[in-house]
């Protein structure tokens, strides 16, 4: 069968076809694909008192980590020019509460109760702040990932257990939650143990480490390597697995806490620069993203919502319906690379830049994707 354009020749198109279409149009699409990430728009930051300078200055610094969340940059403030809309954060809060920690619970020397203060922003105001200053927003529908995690202290070796490791644990749980970063660390069960080892960590054996995580289902792969080389001071290893390819970086710091912490921080950046990378800007119309290998309603429904999940996607049009493939414009702030990283998540489509062609756009860009 050939082609057809609905938006041109909606009578040429069979019926089996229209009727998968029009039920894709009619169905209510979620956004249920990845992890949906909550809390972007909200920051907890510690205040001495209750004070009306003192929580304006509070909510300056909640603001600021609100919008590291929600952009994926940690120099987004400099970066963006956003300085003096830090001044004016208060003009952005919808609520505000305060709350006391012990602290020393938590391993804190003194024991002092905390004061802390929970920030709510708006949602809609400060996307259009980003989108006025073509500043990126990640969408809160970002990658799932387990996290491996190993010790070496005085020549010994061990896999990372939560409840073996509280300490590293909490450092690494409290830095994902400031970069709104879904991880997952393995149970650590029977099966964990005796499908990974120490030496597969160590010796970064690929296969092993991807047979090890396959029963998460995450859609990425980090592992990190805790080296104490003396008194206060320790060196970190991390690989992340993501589709057949590896990034690699490495840190050091004063404890295993700190270079935990730093690991996950700078899994952020890697993550912001493939998802929400700043400084991309949108086609300015549509991108056209044709799809191939559809099989029925089922797999309709999934597209649309792994379309409609994208961040900066702001509306999706179906424009072509073919046998087993369709064509989607999307409209917004999204831009190409964002886009392609976007749409290998959860493993539902791959590229396939030979199979078939698609109506091109203006500007002759159009992306190919075939069900996998």
């Amino acid at each position: 069968m050939s082609r057809q354009s609905l938006s041109s020749a909606p009578n040429k198109v069979s019926r089996s076809t229209l009727w998968f279409a029009l039920a894709i149009l009619l169905l209510p699409w979620t956004d249920a694909w990845s992890s949906r990430v909550s809390g972007l728009y909200q920051a907890e930051v510690p205040i001495a008192g209750e004070g009306t300078a003192q929580r304006n200055e509070a909510i300056g610094r909640a603001f600021a980590d609100m919008l590291v969340k929600v952009t994926g940059n940690r120099r987004i403030v400099a970066l963006g020019g956003l300085e003096q809309a830090l001044g004016k954060a208060s003009r952005y809060v919808q609520q505000y509460s305060y709350r006391m920690a012990d602290l020393s619970q938590q391993g804190s020397p003194g024991g002092a109760p905390q004061r802390f203060l929970k920030v709510f922003f708006d949602a809609g105001a400060v996307d259009r702040l980003l989108t006025e200053r073509q500043l990126p927003v990640w969408s809160a529908n970002r990658p799932s990932i387990l996290v491996w995690m190993g010790v070496e202290q005085r020549g010994k070796r061990r896999l990372l257990v939560s409840e073996q490791d509280p300490a590293v644990r909490g450092s690494i749980d409290a830095a994902a939650g400031n970069r709104g970063l879904p991880i997952v660390f393995p149970i650590m069960d029977l099966e964990d143990q005796g499908s990974l080892q120490v030496a597969d960590l160590w010796g970064d054996f690929e296969s092993n480490i991807r047979a090890a995580s396959r029963r998460y289902g995450t859609d990425l792969i980090l592992t990190g390597r805790l080296v104490r080389v003396s008194d206060g001071f320790w060196r970190g290893h991390w690989r992340l697995y993501q589709g057949q390819g590896t990034l690699n970086w490495n840190n050091q710091g004063g404890s295993e806490q700190e270079v935990a912490a730093d690991g996950i921080q700078q899994l952020g950046d890697q993550l912001a620069n493939l998802f929400a990378p700043f400084g991309e800007r949108g086609s300015g119309g549509a991108l056209r993203v044709r799809i191939s290998g559809i099989r029925g309603l089922k797999d309709y429904v999934a597209i649309g919502n792994l379309l409609r999940s994208q961040g900066g996607v702001e509306r999706v049009r179906l424009v072509a319906a073919e046998f087993d493939a369709l064509t989607f414009d999307l409209h917004g702030r999204s831009g190409v690379k964002a886009l392609e990283q976007g749409l290998r998540l959860g493993r539902l489509v791959e590229p396939d830049p030979l199979e078939g062609t698609a109506p091109e756009t203006p500007d002759g860009l159009v992306l190919r994707y075939r069900m996998q």
